[in-house]
């Protein structure tokens, strides 16, 4: 998955800076075996951005003075700075040097979680659609009619979604705001002194912050809004833990860290700096988190075990917008529930057909692994494998990480840290080694995260000429379905003979389907914990144990599920129609190229770029 969504507009705050392949370890309940297969399940996080400044001060343009491709370059030129100027910490994550753009900050804030901002920011956004309206996309160029149907289908979504202001789960235990925000800022990176000391003003502001927070949580909690117990519980208990004082807590290992290894800083300097964070840490970072961790127990009593949408008013409709969002589509729970069933089937017909013509390959996937032993040896062996499918990268350099032990029972088997516009092609991996038991495991993590999964896609969106107004953009169906469908084809890159690949592969994508599914299940049809072991006592999920835990983690993150698996759906059926398409003239070099020329976008609009048709 991906970190790089603004981080807070609508609260739903870190996600976009983060691709992640997020897993759930059932070893010691069920064995690592389903459908005498490895059972991998993937989730994600999903957000929006932030801004603070009201649209209506903005330039305007006259349109009878220039002309429309000029009016619209400098409106997405002048939406993206603002964006950035409302929200230094997504700036920072999105640009190195801001001062290029003609960015500067009035303030160095955390964003602002209030009903009152929340109405500023849709205004925002109606106003930006009016201006678009304004604005003949005929007379446009090719990209940029590209760029205006992305705008207007991204925000016209964000104009619908704002209505539900306090559905959005800022508590989740694995994507809300207090367990992923040291996630980032462990991350912040410092190039210059203003680096650091935006860092120190954002850590200053955490327990306003953290209040606003609370004051959200007691409102949804008065509409019936709030989260279930036991996902409630979690986060109640990780931010108790994070809260403890130790000298080698994350907040000041990692800062020291970076502080030493700053090269424009003399010894003088690095021993204030590490000063200050310390003080701050100690005087306003964890006293914010085991307050919240205080204010959240107070309130725990007023919620309920049923986590489903199904079941909030108007949930259901919500949860409607949710799919279109997390899918790229436009279509209904209920066909989206259909689609997902009929490629289930079709996958399993393909699998019994592989084990009818090949018994042999039941005795295989207890002994199949990846012989490389290492994630940097994975990473350079599939910048190497995938040369004759996809495209050239050129000009990358990857750092992989172990995820901090502090962060590692809440976090993602693995995530990659997008890089800023103009990083210069450095690109950072974070893996949890808690959660990569074997080598085949690590390996398609690695492709999930890096070649030719998030890093790639990242990296070469850059080479093709990204806009940075599509930096503010989220497509999560294109982006976990993108490293979904490519994770499914590293297989074949990992040294197994082909007919297993193809098996590994199918059952990935089978055990996927069925979590997608109980998504819509519980969040729109109403399933229960009883309606859901039902639904999986069909394909061998039997033990109540499991079961709860399934149910949990979908109730925790409502469509997560379905970014990657009807976004990866969209990719095997698109390449199926490009293939059909081009008959003997097909070749993945090409349809991969021209999926990553388009960038991130609904599968209408990638349907239409690559088939001139939706």
């Amino acid at each position: 998955m991906n970190f790089k969504e603004n981080l807070c507009r609508k609260s739903y705050f870190f996600s976009l800076y983060i691709h992640c392949n997020y897993g759930i370890s059932l070893g010691g309940i069920m064995g690592k075996r389903f459908l005498c297969l490895i059972l991998a399940i993937l989730i994600a996080f999903s957000a929006v951005g932030c801004s603070k400044e009201d649209l209506g001060n903005a330039r305007l343009f006259d349109a009878g003075q220039t002309s429309d491709a000029d009016t619209f370059e400098d409106l997405t030129d002048d939406w993206f700075c603002r964006q950035m100027e409302a929200d230094p910490m997504s700036c920072h994550f999105t640009l190195e040097n801001p001062d290029a753009y003609h960015i500067t900050f009035s303030d160095q804030t955390l964003c602002t979680l209030t009903m009152e901002e929340h109405i500023k920011e849709m205004d925002e956004i109606k106003n930006l659609l009016d201006r678009l309206k304004d604005i003949d996309r005929n007379n446009l160029t090719a990209r940029q009619r590209l760029v205006y149907d992305l705008m207007k289908d991204y925000y016209g979504l964000e104009e619908k979604l704002g209505d539900y202001y306090y559905y959005q789960n800022l508590l989740s235990p694995t994507a809300g705001i207090p367990s992923s925000l040291p996630v980032l800022l462990s991350s912040f990176s410092f190039h210059d002194t203003e680096d650091i000391e935006c860092y120190l003003s954002l850590l200053e502001e955490m327990d306003i912050y953290f209040g606003q927070i609370y004051a959200f949580a007691t409102e949804q909690t008065k509409l019936g809004l709030m989260e279930n117990t036991d996902s409630l519980q979690q986060t109640i208990d990780f931010c108790a833990s994070f809260s403890q004082v130790q000298a080698d807590h994350l907040l000041l290992t990692s800062f020291d860290d970076r502080i030493k290894n700053a090269a424009f800083l003399d010894e003088a300097e690095k021993a204030s700096y590490i000063s200050r964070n310390q003080s701050i840490i100690y005087d306003v970072v964890l006293p914010s988190y085991l307050s919240l961790s205080n204010q959240l127990s107070s309130i725990i009593d007023k919620t309920d075990d049923n986590g489903s949408l199904s079941v909030k008013e108007k949930g259901r409709t919500y949860y409607a917008l949710l799919v279109r969002k997390n899918t790229g589509t436009k279509e209904s729970p209920y066909t989206v529930f259909q689609e997902i069933a009929a490629k289930r089937q079709e996958d399993l017909f393909q699998m019994a057909d592989l084990f009818a013509h090949n018994p042999a390959l039941a005795s295989m996937l207890g002994s199949y692994t990846c012989p490389l032993k290492t994630a940097d040896d994975m990473i350079e062996h599939l910048q190497d494998s995938i040369q004759n499918d996809f495209p050239t990268c050129e000009n990358v350099t990857v750092t992989i990480h172990e995820i901090a032990p502090q962060l590692r029972q809440t976090s993602a088997p693995a995530y990659y840290l997008i890089a800023p516009l103009d990083s210069g092609g450095y690109h950072n991996i974070f893996y949890n080694p808690d959660s990569n038991a074997d080598t085949t495991s690590l390996f398609t993590t690695m492709a999930h995260e890096g070649f030719p999964g998030h890093l790639y896609q990242t990296a070469m969106s850059y080479q093709y000429g990204l806009e940075p107004v599509r930096a503010l953009l989220s497509f999560p169906a294109y982006t976990e379905g993108w490293a979904t469908y490519v994770e499914y084809m590293s297989y074949q890159y990992a040294g197994l003979p082909d007919q297993l690949a193809s098996v590994l592969a199918l059952n990935e994508s089978i055990v996927l389907s069925l979590y997608a599914s109980a998504d819509i299940g519980i969040h729109y049809y109403g399933w229960d914990r009883a309606s859901l072991l039902e639904f999986l006592e069909n394909y061998g999920i039997k033990d109540q144990d499991v079961v709860d835990q399934i149910y949990q983690l979908i109730v925790e993150d409502p469509a997560n599920y379905l970014h990657y698996y009807v976004g990866y759906m969209n990719f095997a059926s698109l390449q199926k129609d490009y293939k059909d398409a081009k008959k003997d003239d097909f070749s993945y070099m090409e349809f991969h190229k021209k999926i990553l020329q388009t960038g991130p976008a609904p599968f209408d609009i990638l349907r239409d770029a690559l088939l001139g048709t939706s």
